[in-house]
C-alpha cells in the first residue's frame, strides 16, 4: 500500500477518529445508556474477533490470530481450528467456574437463554497472569496436562473451555463479521453417554448460525470434534430414538433447507458423527419421540439450528471436511466419503428451468430456458460489475419496459442463481420490430419509445426477437464452478486477430479472411443465424431481389436479426453477407441444418464461427431499491406510551392520557443509586440491571414540558413513541431526541440509528460527471490520477474507485441531510456542543463517513460518500461489498451515517431474543484487507481489456464437453487472488467493457410505480407478448401454480382459522366477544358516587383480520389469464375447484333474495 493509497487510508482514520471523539465526549455526559462509545473500531479480522466475542476481551487473542496468520499463510479455515485450541486452553487451565450472577446459577433469563452464561448457568472468572501467557507456550502447557487430569475436570468448566474454542473458531472462519458464533452457537455441554467408559461432546446450535454458510457449519462441527479429543471425550452413542426424531424433524422442517438427505444419510451421518449435534427447539412440535435422550434432547420442538448444519453444513460440505481431516491425519471420518457426490463425468450444456420455479406475479419472464431470443452470453466484465454483478445493454432495459433497471435482481438460468444488473454500452442491444414493420438492432435507449408500457393502442413496439448481450465475468463461472460454455465470436476475440482499423465492405472482409486466415468479421455474421434452418435461410437467398424483401421472407430476417426498413430493404452490415450470398445456387442439405451450416457451404474458403455460444433465460426477481427504513409504524423516540395513547403514539397524546409501562429498573455499582437511567446521575457510573418492573408510571406532563424547553420547540410537535419497548433490557431513549428527529424529518430504528436500505451493486471504476461531481471534487477526495495514470483534470476522465468509497442514490440524499442535520440539533441542544455535520446541501454529503452494515452481520463497514447517481440501490467496490460478508445478487444493506451511529446506537436497545443482535453495528470495521473479506471476491477478474485469444479458443474447442471454469486461469484469465499481498490487490483491477453512465437506462420499474398487482400482471403479461422468447402459456401456468393459487387456498385456511381485532386498539381474539365489541379494559376511573373503581372497557368495534375480498382478490384474475394466455390442464382444473371452493364458502351478494308477502 503506497502513494494515494496511503493517504487515502490515512484520511479515512483521521476523519473517523474525529468523529470517535466528538462522539466520546458528548456519551461522557451521562446522557445515554451507556457514557462510552458502544461501537469499537477493529483494524483488521484479529481486531473484530476480540471485540466480538466478550470472553475473548481480556486476552491477546487478535495477536494470536495474527501470528497464526502468518504461520499457516493466511490459510483461514487452519487458523480457525488453531485458535479453537489456544482460547480451550486458556479457558480451561487460566480461569475459575463460578455461579451466573445474572441468572442466579438457572441459566435463563426470563423465559430465554441467560445471555451472560448461554444457559449454562456459570461464567469463569480470568487469572490476568495466565491469560499474558505466549500461545505457544500456553498450547505447549495443555499438552502436557496427563489425560486422568483432563477426564476428571468438572464438566460445566470443561464445556464452557470447549464454547468458547468452538466460538473463537466460528468467528475466525466467518472473519468477525457475522452473527453466527454470538447466536448460532448456543452452547457446548459434556452428556453423559450410556454404553461408553466416557462422557461425550454435544454442540447446540440455533437458527442464526445459517448465517456461517455451509462451510462455516460444517467446520463448526471439525472444530468442535479436535476440541473433543483434546479433552479425552468419546463420540457419542445414538440411539434409535433420537435418530428417528431427526427424521420427523427434517420432514417437518424441508421447506427451510437446501437439501433434504435421505433418510438412509440421516442414519449414517448420526450413527457416526462424532460430535451430538443438538439445537434450540423453535416453530412446530414433533409428534413422536419427544423426550428420546433426557438430558440431551430437552425440547420438543424442531431444533432449526441443528437441522441446518446436520443436512446443509455436514452433507453439502463433506468435500470441505474431509479436506482438512485428510491434511490433520484425523480418523473417525471415512464414513463421510460416502456422501461426497461423484462428478458424473463432463456433459454438455443443457437447459436449466430452476431460475422459473417460482414465478410471481409481477415479475416478468425475460426467456425461457436456452430459448431463441433470450440473452446472448457474452464473456467480460465491466467496470459496474463482478461479485455476482453482470451487465446489459440500456436499451435493453428500455426494452423490457424497465422491469429490469440498475440495481433489479434477475433470477437466471447461469452460472448462478441470481444478479444485479447494470449498464453497459460496448455490448450488443435487443433486436426490436416496430409497429410499422421496420427492426433493428438497438445501440441507444432513446430509440425506444420512453413509456414502453400498454395503452388504449397496444404496445408500442411489435416484438423483442432478441434480448441483446448479457455481459458475465468468468468470475462468476469461477465461483459458481459452472463449466465454461462457448463464447459467441465477438468482436473484441475478432480484433485480436488483426491490425488496424475494420474493413469497410463485405468483398474486403472476405478478401482478409483469405489473406489472414482468419474467421469471418462478425459485423457481417447475422447474430440469428443459428436460429433458423437451413431450408429458410436458402428459401430467403432465392427471393432476395437485391436488398428488397420478399413478404413471405420478413419473419426469417427478425430472426436473423438482420435490420430492414418498414420498405422492405435491408439495412446494415449484418445485411451484407445475405446479399452477397443471394445469387449463389441452390444446394442440398439435411434437415438438421442450421443457416450457420449453409453458410459454410456456400463460402466453404472462408471461416465462419458461431455469433451465438449460448441463450441464458432470465426472469425478473426481487425490485431495486433504496429507501429510509422506518419501523412500522414510524416512531421517532424508544420510548414506551403504554396502550391508551391509540393507534397514533403520539408523546404529546400520553401526556393527556398516561399509562403504566414496562421500564428496566436499574442500580449503580459504586453508589447504590436506582432508577431507570443507564448512567448513574450521581457518580457518572454505568449501572446495571436489577429487573423489569411492570407497572411503571412516568410523569408525562413534566418530562414533556422538560425536554421541549431543553431543546427549544415551542409547539407539540407530532412525535411518535412506542407502545413498549422492545429491548431486552428496556431502557428508553431521551424525549429530547425524539423531538429533535421529528424536528428533521427522520425517524429511529430499534436501536437508536437512522437507517437506509440500499440494493448492493458492483462499481470498479467511475467517471466525475457521472456521479455529479468534478475533476476538482474527485482530486480534493484523493483521486489524483485515472486509470492510465494521468493527472484527473477532466470531468470524463475514467478513475478506479478505493476500496472504502461508495456512490449513494439521490432519492436518499434529502434523508440523509436531516440525519445531518438531526446529529448537529443534538450535539448542540443536548450536549451543548459544537454541530459536526453543517450541511445544508447534496454536495455538503462529499467526503461524508457512513457506515455500511448487512442484516444477517454483526460488524459495520467503515465507507465515505464520494458521489451520487439516478439508481436505487449504491455503487461500491468488490471488496466494501465482500467485507460486509454480501455479494451483489439481489442483496439489500443499509447504510448509515457515522455520526449518528457513533452518538446514538446502543447495545441496551436490543432484544434479548434469539437472533436479537443481528444487524447490529457491533464492531466497526475501519480498514479493508483483501485477503481477510469475503472470499467471493477473490474471484473477480482483474483484466484490462479483451480476454485473451487463448480464453475464447477454449470455450469453442469441445462444446459436448465444456472446460471446468478454472482452465480458464491457464488461459489469461486473471483474477483477485493472485494479486494477493501486493499493491496491485488494492489498486489496479481492470475491466474489459465499459459504459457511457453508471445510470444509464430506464429510471423506474413499472413493478414500483403500477398500483395494483392486477396492473403489474397485466404489464407482465403484455411484455410477454411481444417478448419472442417468452411462452405467456408456460408463464401463466407456472403463475398461477406457484403463486396466485397458492395465496388463495392460504388465505381461505386463514379465513376459518382467523382472529378478530379491535379496531381502536389492536387487541385480538381466538373467538369474537359475545357482546360484539371489545371487552378489553384501558382503564380504571372512581365511581364519583360510591367511590369504588370502574374499569372502562375499549369502545372499539370488533372485525374479521381476513377478509371475503382478501380471499378472492385474485379470482377473476386467474380466470383472466386463462382465458387470454391459457396455461396446462391440470392448473386449469385446479384452479377451478379452489374457485368453486372459496363461491360456496361465501354467500353471494349478487343472487336473488326471497321477498316475504306480508
Amino acid at each position: 500500500m503506497v502513494g494515494p493509497l496511503d493517504a487515502y487510508w490515512e484520511l479515512l482514520q483521521k476523519d473517523c477518529d474525529q468523529f470517535y471523539e466528538v462522539a466520546a465526549m458528548a456519551r461522557a455526559q451521562g446522557r445515554d445508556p451507556r457514557n462510552f462509545v458502544e461501537i469499537p473500531q477493529a483494524a483488521d479480522l484479529a481486531d473484530r474477533v476480540q471485540k466480538l466475542l466478550d470472553f475473548l476481551h481480556e486476552r491477546r487473542t487478535a495477536e494470536q490470530i495474527r501470528d497464526l496468520e502468518t504461520e499457516y499463510d493466511g490459510n483461514r479455515e487452519r487458523m480457525a481450528l488453531e485458535i479453537a485450541k489456544v482460547v480451550s486452553a486458556e479457558t480451561f487451565m487460566y480461569s475459575t467456574k463460578r455461579s451466573c450472577a445474572s441468572c442466579n446459577g438457572t441459566g435463563q433469563s426470563s423465559r430465554y437463554l441467560c445471555d451472560d452464561c448461554g444457559g449454562m448457568g456459570a461464567t469463569v472468572v480470568y487469572d490476568p497472569e495466565g491469560m499474558n501467557t505466549p500461545w505457544k507456550d500456553t498450547i505447549a502447557k495443555f499438552d502436557a496436562i496427563p489425560d486422568r487430569d483432563r477426564e476428571v475436570a468438572d464438566k460445566t468448566h470443561l464445556s464452557l473451555a470447549i464454547y468458547h474454542g468452538v466460538c473463537a473458531g466460528l468467528a475466525v472462519l466467518t472473519e468477525g463479521i457475522l452473527v453466527a458464533p454470538l447466536e448460532g452457537v448456543v452452547t457446548c455441554k459434556v452428556h453423559d453417554n450410556p454404553g461408553s467408559a466416557r462422557p461425550c461432546l454435544g454442540i447446540s446450535y440455533a437458527g442464526p448460525i445459517r448465517s456461517a454458510g455451509g462451510t462455516g457449519q460444517a467446520l463448526s462441527v471439525l472444530i468442535g470434534d479436535l476440541l473433543r479429543r483434546e479433552f479425552r471425550l468419546d463420540p457419542p452413542n445414538t440411539h434409535f430414538e433420537e435418530v428417528e426424531r431427526y427424521k420427523e424433524e427434517v420432514s417437518k422442517y424441508a421447506r427451510g433447507l437446501q437439501y433434504r438427505p435421505s433418510n438412509p444419510e440421516l442414519e449414517l451421518i448420526l450413527n457416526n458423527c462424532p460430535i451430538y449435534i443438538d439445537g434450540e427447539g423453535v416453530g412446530g412440535e414433533v409428534t413422536g419421540y419427544r423426550e428420546p435422550a433426557p438430558g440431551r434432547v430437552s425440547s420438543p420442538k424442531i431444533r432449526e439450528g441443528a437441522l441446518l448444519v446436520l443436512c446443509e453444513g455436514m452433507v453439502l460440505k463433506a468435500p470441505k471436511i474431509l479436506k482438512y481431516v485428510d491434511a490433520l491425519g484425523l480418523d473417525g471420518w471415512d464414513w463421510l466419503r460416502s456422501l461426497v457426490k461423484g462428478g458424473g463425468g463432463s456433459k454438455g450444456i443443457e437447459p436449466n428451468f430452476k431460475y422459473i420455479s417460482d414465478v410471481l406475479a409481477g415479475r416478468p419472464v425475460f426467456s425461457q430456458p436456452m430459448a431463441p431470443g433470450g440473452f446472448r452470453l457474452r464473456y467480460g466484465r465491466s467496470r459496474l460489475a463482478g461479485l455476482a454483478t453482470t451487465a446489459c445493454h440500456p436499451a435493453t432495459m428500455a426494452a423490457l419496459s424497465g422491469f429490469a433497471i440498475v440495481g433489479t435482481q434477475l433470477k437466471y438460468e447461469r452460472p448462478g442463481k441470481g444478479t444485479v444488473v447494470t449498464p453497459c454500452t460496448e455490448i450488443d442491444g435487443p433486436y426490436v420490430q416496430f409497429l410499422d414493420g421496420s427492426a433493428r438492432r438497438i445501440i441507444d435507449e432513446h430509440e425506444i419509445p420512453g413509456d414502453l408500457s400498454p395503452n388504449e393502442d397496444g404496445y408500442p413496439i411489435a416484438q423483442v426477437w432478441d434480448l441483446g448481450d448479457l455481459l458475465v465475468p468468468v468470475g462468476e463461472f469461477l465461483e459458481n464452478n459452472h463449466p465454461l460454455a462457448c463464447s459467441p465470436y465477438v468482436d473484441e476475440w475478432h480484433q485480436q486477430l488483426r491490425s488496424g482499423d475494420p474493413v469497410a465492405g463485405v468483398d474486403l472482409a472476405i478478401e482478409e479472411c483469405k489473406t489472414l486466415g482468419i474467421p469471418m468479421d462478425p459485423r457481417f455474421v447475422p447474430v440469428g443465424l443459428q436460429e433458423v434452418s437451413a431450408e429458410e435461410l436458402s428459401g430467403l437467398l432465392k427471393r432476395l431481389k437485391g436488398d428488397l424483401v420478399d413478404p413471405q421472407d420478413i419473419e426469417i430476417v427478425y430472426r436473423l436479426h438482420i435490420d430492414i426498413s418498414a420498405e422492405r430493404k435491408l439495412l446494415g452490415t449484418h445485411s451484407e453477407l445475405i446479399m452477397y450470398l443471394s445469387n449463389q445456387k441452390s444446394v442440398n442439405f439435411d434437415t438438421d441444418e442450421n443457416g450457420l451450416d449453409l453458410f459454410r457451404y456456400l463460402i466453404p474458403e472462408v471461416e465462419i464461427r458461431a455469433p451465438i455460444g449460448i441463450r441464458i433465460g432470465a426472469r425478473m426477481g426481487k425490485p431495486e431499491g433504496s429507501k429510509h427504513r422506518e419501523l412500522k409504524p414510524a416512531i421517532h423516540c424508544l420510548f414506551p406510551l403504554g396502550k391508551k395513547v391509540g393507534n397514533q403514539r403520539r408523546i404529546h397524546d400520553a401526556v393527556r392520557n398516561s399509562d403504566t409501562v414496562m421500564i428496566g429498573w436499574r442500580e449503580c455499582p459504586d453508589c447504590g443509586k436506582q432508577g431507570i437511567k443507564g448512567v448513574c446521575e450521581d457518580c457518572g457510573a454505568n449501572t446495571d440491571l436489577v429487573e423489569i418492573v411492570r407497572d411503571h408510571q412516568f410523569d408525562m406532563e413534566s418530562m414533556w414540558l422538560s425536554a421541549k424547553d431543553a431543546v427549544g420547540q415551542t409547539s407539540d410537535l407530532p412525535v411518535k413513541g412506542d407502545t413498549y419497548l422492545g429491548s431486552g433490557e428496556k431502557h428508553p431513549e431521551p424525549l429530547e431526541k425524539g423531538i429533535l428527529r421529528a424536528r428533521n424529518n427522520t425517524s429511529t430504528f430499534r436501536d437508536g440509528t437512522v437507517r437506509f436500505d440500499m440494493v448492493d451493486i458492483t462499481m470498479t471504476h467511475f467517471r466525475p460527471d457521472e456521479i455529479n461531481i468534478t475533476a476538482a471534487d474527485a482530486v480534493k477526495l484523493g483521486y489524483a490520477t485515472d486509470v492510465n495514470g494521468d493527472p484527473v483534470v477532466s470531468d470524463d476522465q475514467v478513475i478506479e474507485i478505493y476500496p472504502q468509497d461508495i456512490v449513494v442514490p439521490w432519492n436518499c440524499v434529502d434523508g440523509l441531510l436531516n440525519v445531518c442535520r438531526f446529529v448537529d440539533d443534538e450535539l448542540n441542544h443536548i450536549y451543548g456542543m459544537d454541530p459536526i455535520y453543517n450541511c445544508s446541501k447534496p454536495n455538503d454529503l462529499i467526503g461524508q463517513l457512513t457506515m455500511g452494515l448487512a442484516p444477517h452481520t454483526s460488524g459495520a463497514v467503515l465507507c465515505r460518500i464520494i458521489g451520487f447517481a439516478h439508481i436505487k440501490g449504491h455503487y461500491g467496490h468488490p471488496y466494501f461489498h465482500a467485507a460486509k460478508r454480501r455479494n451483489c445478487d439481489g442483496d439489500i444493506d443499509c447504510i448509515m451515517m457515522l455520526g449518528d451511529g457513533l452518538i446514538n446506537f446502543s447495545r441496551l436497545f436490543l432484544p434479548r431474543t434469539r437472533g436479537g443482535r443481528m444487524d447490529s453495528p457491533l464492531t466497526l470495521t475501519t480498514r479493508i484487507v483483501p485477503n481477510e473479506v469475503d472470499k467471493e471476491a477473490l474471484n473477480v477478474e482483474t483484466n484490462q481489456g479483451a480476454y485473451p485469444v487463448s480464453f475464447y479458443d477454449l470455450t469453442v474447442a469441445d462444446p459436448a464437453n465444456p472446460p471446468s471454469p478454472k482452465e480458464a486461469l491457464k488461459h489469461g484469465v486473471t483474477i483477485v487472488e493472485d494479486l494477493l499481498g501486493t499493491d496491485a490487490a488494492l489498486r489496479g483491477i481492470g475491466y474489459t467493457h465499459g459504459t457511457v453512465s453508471c445510470d444509464a437506462g430506464p429510471r423506474n420499474n413499472p413493478y414500483n410505480t403500477l398500483g395494483s398487482m392486477r396492473q403489474k400482471t397485466m404489464a407482465q403479461f403484455a411484455l410477454g407478448d411481444v417478448l419472442a422468447a417468452v411462452d405467456n402459456k408456460d408463464q401463466a401456468s407456472r403463475l398461477i401454480d406457484r403463486h396466485l393459487i397458492r395465496d388463495m387456498r392460504g388465505n381461505l385456511r386463514a379465513f376459518g382459522q382467523q382472529k378478530v381485532r379491535c379496531t381502536k386498539c389492536g387487541a385480538s381474539y381466538r373467538r369474537a366477544p359475545i357482546s360484539g365489541v371489545c371487552n378489553t379494559i384501558v382503564e380504571t376511573k372512581t365511581d364519583p358516587f360510591t367511590g369504588n373503581p370502574v374499569e372502562v372497557p375499549c369502545p372499539g368495534n370488533i372485525i374479521l383480520t381476513v377478509s371475503h375480498g382478501a380471499v378472492k382478490k385474485y379470482d377473476s384474475l386467474m380466470e383472466e389469464l386463462i382465458e387470454a394466455h391459457g396455461c396446462n390442464a391440470y392448473i386449469a382444473n385446479l384452479y377451478r375447484q379452489v374457485s368453486k371452493w372459496v363461491a360456496e364458502t361465501f354467500d353471494d351478494p349478487d343472487a336473488p333474495v326471497q321477498k316475504k308477502l306480508f
